[in-house]
């Protein structure tokens, strides 16, 4: 369902109902995160020009990895979409699409499409790796993990005492420190 054939919509619109298989994303060998739960609610219409407007929500999971205790945790993603798809010109050839370009906010809920079908899939992969947060913390205040043994510090403590590293070449920096707070 998440490849439409254009002739397929009818004048009144196309309900869009489907749960998203990571499979069907192209999601199912990302490391960085596994996608659970996923739902995709909308509306294709049809314009007169080819063009087709799909309004909707994107809805699922994000599992992914604290960066300082490693542990697992799950990141809500909740997204409204409205995108446009408009024919791919006949004229364009491949080393044409394939340059680098400066994407515009509307280049942002654009796509084009090729024989008369739709890939709804690619669109949501791209909308559910925008999801994913740059910063990946299960909490804000996350302590992370002892650089000595290796501990939890969020679930346990331990006794180990922080490790000072001196870089040499900050040993006159230090010096001035040193001296204007005696």
């Amino acid at each position: 369902m998440l490849v439409v054939s254009v002739r397929e919509i009818p004048p009144e619109g196309k309900p869009v109902d489907v749960s998203l298989d990571p499979a069907a994303l192209h999601l199912e060998g990302e490391e960085d995160f596994t996608f659970e739960d996923g739902q995709l609610d909308g509306r294709l219409d049809r314009g007169e020009d080819r063009a087709v407007h799909f309004r909707g929500r994107v809805r699922g999971r994000l599992v992914l990895r604290c960066g300082r205790c490693l542990e697992s945790f799950t990141h809500s993603m909740d997204e409204d979409l409205d995108l446009f798809f408009m024919p791919r010109a006949a004229e364009r050839d491949a080393e044409e699409e394939e340059q680098e370009v400066e994407l515009s906010d509307r280049d942002m809920v654009l796509a084009y499409y090729a024989d008369d079908r739709i890939d709804l899939g690619e669109m949501v992969r791209e909308h559910v790796l925008l999801a994913v947060p740059l910063r990946r913390l299960c909490r804000e205040d996350c302590a992370g993990l002892c650089p000595s043994c290796g501990v939890n510090k969020n679930a346990a403590r331990c006794d180990c005492q922080p490790v000072e590293t001196v870089d040499e070449r900050l040993a006159p920096l230090r010096k001035l420190f040193d001296k204007g707070s005696s």
